[in-house]
């Protein structure tokens, strides 16, 4: 796979998931060597903090990075405890902590498995119970083993450096050498498609981390932004809360990098003065198949020749897909693991899917326990029996289903009204409410029969979605998608064996907090807002390109390239030179 960037004369018709202009490709707009600026602060460790404080600190400015959350190896202990024993960690979890949504659980849940779980029916019978009636060899493999969830969703949650911003601007080669300088592997700066995995994140960032501590910033893990520190409608500083207690940060600049489940953020801005308005977002479920399903829908007779070297996986793929050769990892001619990419509009709404995972898993991507978020992950290798995929539709910031009185939140009160629908559906306990996609289609409830195999390993509860959950107008353009243009791309996408778990709402960040042509709030001076959380970037690499931006214009326009500093090889510009 190959990514060309093209530039063309007029206007485009742009479609979300399918026609989308590149963001976030213009120039800082900050004259050069104008700063006065030398201390900043740092809201969050997502992709977008870690390179603003990397840029700003290689240019000798004096750095603070706070973070709710905790360093991965504290975090993935949270999320242990979470997956393993129901225990919520309000502060570090699945969306909050070092890297961001989606990059820290390093710790594994004890197992025996290998990526798969038991299913959970919360409506009666136990976990072993409830799964061993699973039909077919995905569904029989569940009853036998138990997770090992190292991460969470979100941003990092798969390792995905693909970006709509380009692939070969001078901010994007920086970000990619960057990675691997820090332990990714060195063919990503020539994959057109290229995939960390959600283990491959962990060493990483703790790698990173040690060049920001070499660099002199003054990393503080556990640490809460309370408020913004004001004079004379500027921004001086922030008030925060760690271990120690209250205090306050001065500083000439602050960077607010947090991620777009912050919603304390959000409140933080708005009452120092920041202007906030809201952003159109997609809303939806999270679509689960069976990976051997994928691989045949994708490759036909040659499905037989996806190998991941996960000996369940490997036969249940086989099973689906019998060939009389010998295939290993070491077979010639072998297939990566099919993936999809699916888009259809129906009346005003765009209906696509998104953040694929291939041998993936389904996980909670909450942070209070009164609602229920999915989003999905995968390893590097990718070898799951499941594959998952958002399936979502537009909302647009008019949309008749959003409380117009909300005013600038209509988004963020929609979103959460969703979540707190979803929690209740599933019964509590992170239990996820699911339903078959064929049900949801035919607009039929469950049948009385065992819940269907699922990656997610909390339980899953098998209910009416397609009644209780999206507005009818949002839920009818999704199953007209489904059953139309998916199933045309994809004959056999909308079967009993498609699983829909709910809800998927954190696409993006509901609310954009507006800056100006110089990176800078409009209202408030030296508050720069910044990264998928403000609404200016949307996965890893336009994070941390907008990071890499801001940190210019707080610069005064320039800045040391990070990239070349890292010492990595670019074979682009050993292209350009031949």
């Amino acid at each position: 796979t190959y990514v060309v960037d093209v530039e063309c004369a007029g206007a485009l018709a742009e479609q979300p998931g399918r026609c989308e202009r590149l963001e976030g490709a213009s120039p800082v707009a900050v004259p050069r060597g104008t700063t006065t600026k030398k201390s900043a602060v740092v809201v969050g460790s997502g992709p977008a903090g870690l390179f603003a404080a990397l840029q700003l600190a290689s240019d000798g400015c004096a750095v603070t990075l706070v973070e709710r959350g905790e360093p991965v190896e504290r975090r993935g202990r949270d999320i242990g405890r979470l997956m393993a024993g129901r225990q919520l960690q309000a502060q570090s979890n699945f969306c909050f902590g070092e890297g961001g949504a989606g990059a820290a659980a390093a710790s594994r849940v004890p197992s025996r498995g290998d990526g798969v779980v038991g299913n959970v029916d919360r409506r009666g019978g136990s976990a072993p119970d409830a799964a061993r009636h699973d039909e077919g060899p995905e569904g029989r493999e569940r009853s036998q083993t138990k997770a090992r969830t190292k991460n969470d969703a979100g941003t990092w949650s798969d390792g995905k450096l693909t970006t709509r911003i380009g692939r070969n601007s001078g901010d994007v080669r920086a970000v990619l050498r960057t990675f691997v300088r820090h332990g990714a592997p060195a063919e990503i700066l020539t994959q057109g498609a290229p995939h960390l995995g959600t283990d491959g994140l962990i060493g990483i960032l703790k790698s990173l981390r040690g060049q920001l501590t070499e660099l002199g910033v003054d990393l503080r893990f556990g640490t809460r932004l309370l408020g913004l520190e004001t004079e004379d409608g500027a921004c001086v500083g922030v008030r925060v809360l760690g271990e120690a207690g209250e205090a306050t940060l001065k500083a000439d600049a602050v960077v607010c990098a947090a991620g777009h489940s912050a919603d304390d953020v959000y409140d933080a801005l708005e009452a120092a003065g920041a202007t906030l308005e809201a952003k159109p977002v997609a809303v939806g479920f999270r679509v689960e198949h069976p990976q051997s399903l994928v691989n045949g829908l994708a490759y036909g007779d040659l499905a037989c020749r996806v190998v991941t070297g996960n000996s369940r996986t490997d036969k249940a793929n086989l099973l689906r897909h019998p060939t009389d050769e010998a295939l290993s990892r070491d077979s010639e001619a072998l297939l990566p693991v099919a993936a999809y990419r699916l888009a259809a509009d129906v009346g005003d709404h765009s209906i696509y899917s998104f953040c694929m995972c291939p041998g993936g898993q389904v996980v909670p991507a909450l942070t209070k326990p009164s609602e229920m978020v999915v989003n999905g992950m995968s390893y590097s290798r990718r070898h799951s029996l499941f594959a998952n995929a958002a399936l979502v539709v537009s909302v647009a910031t008019d949309d008749p289903c959003l409380d117009q009185s909300k005013g600038a939140r209509r988004v963020l009160a929609f979103q959460r009204s969703l979540e707190r629908k979803a929690a209740l559906l599933g019964g509590g306990d992170y239990v996820c409410p699911v339903q078959r996609l064929t049900d949801f289609v035919e607009k039929r409830p469950p049948k009385k029969r065992p819940p269907p195999a699922s990656s997610y390993r909390l339980g899953v509860r098998e209910t009416s979605l397609h009644d209780d959950l999206l507005p009818d107008p949002l839920a009818d353009a999704l199953r007209a998608a489904a059953t139309g243009a998916f199933e045309r791309s994809m004959p056999g996408f909308v079967g009993d064996d498609a699983i829909l778990h709910g809800v998927e709402t954190r696409t993006s960040a509901p609310l954009r907090v507006l800056r100006d042509d110089a990176c800078e709030s409009v209202s408030l001076k030296n508050l720069y807002p910044c990264g998928e959380g403000a609404g200016y970037a949307g996965g890893i690499v336009s994070a941390a390109v907008d990071g890499l931006r801001v940190a210019r214009a707080v610069l005064g326009g320039h800045g040391s390239d990070v990239g070349a500093a890292t010492g990595v090889e670019d074979p682009q510009d050993v292209a350009a030179v031949a």
